[in-house]
């Protein structure tokens, strides 16, 4: 049982730093982009970026799901190049869970960036200094606090995520099962003590989550 435990755990861990890096990955240069430039159709796009907060998960994973099936473009792609289908894999599941995180760590490296004074930036512009240097020397030391409080967000979000996981990687024990998807698995079969057992587990991990959370903004203070 202390095996079968601990690769649930495993699992579940792993699939949120997943999760968290490729949601990072591409709400950097977005939010980037959506806070210091100007251009037509903004609004849209931060309407997408918040839209999965409003979806139920379900949605989220039949979605992609849809998208993954190597009936479909990208999946299909993928399939043609790989010989393998993402879907019902633990790295469809990560990606589901990124999506379904990505406004809160969208949001909150945008307030990150919005706490820069632009006029810091166009006085280092001033100065000759490349964007690249302002962007690694002026905006992420400022805007480092949204950054953290965002990944961290992200990474508990996605550690507790259930709906769209489960649609999308499906729930295969040693493969694609993890904490959420077993808690679900033992309340259907009303086995109790296993509920409580892995409930702990993520109870757990929850609140070392947001104690990190807490103990490094308070850091940054």
């Amino acid at each position: 049982m202390i095996f079968e435990d601990s690769i649930l755990i495993y699992n579940s861990i792993r699939g949120a730093i997943f999760s968290t890096i490729f949601a990072a990955f591409i709400a950097l240069p977005l939010s980037y982009v959506l806070v210091f430039k100007k251009f037509k159709g903004k609004s849209l796009i931060e309407f997408i970026t918040i839209l999965p907060l409003g979806l139920p998960p379900v949605i989220t994973g039949y979605i992609l799901l849809i998208i993954f099936s190597p009936n479909y473009l990208i999946g299909s792609i993928i399939y043609n190049v790989t010989g393998n289908t993402i879907a019902f894999t633990w790295i469809a599941g990560s990606i589901a869970a990124s999506v379904v995180s990505f406004p809160l760590i969208i949001r909150s490296f945008q307030l990150g960036f919005s706490s820069v004074d632009k006029n810091i930036i166009y006085a280092a512009e001033s100065l000759g200094m490349s964007k690249l240097l302002i962007f690694t020397k002026i905006i992420l030391p400022i805007a480092k606090r949204g950054i953290y409080a965002g990944l961290l967000i992200c990474f508990a979000r996605s550690i507790s995520e259930f709906g769209a996981t489960i649609v999308v990687a499906g729930n295969m024990p040693g493969s694609t099962e993890n904490l959420s998807t077993s808690i679900y698995s033992s309340i259907a079969s009303l086995d109790t003590s296993s509920i409580l057992r892995l409930s702990s587990y993520s109870a757990i991990l929850a609140i070392l989550s947001i104690s990190i959370h807490n103990y490094l903004l308070s850091k940054l203070k």
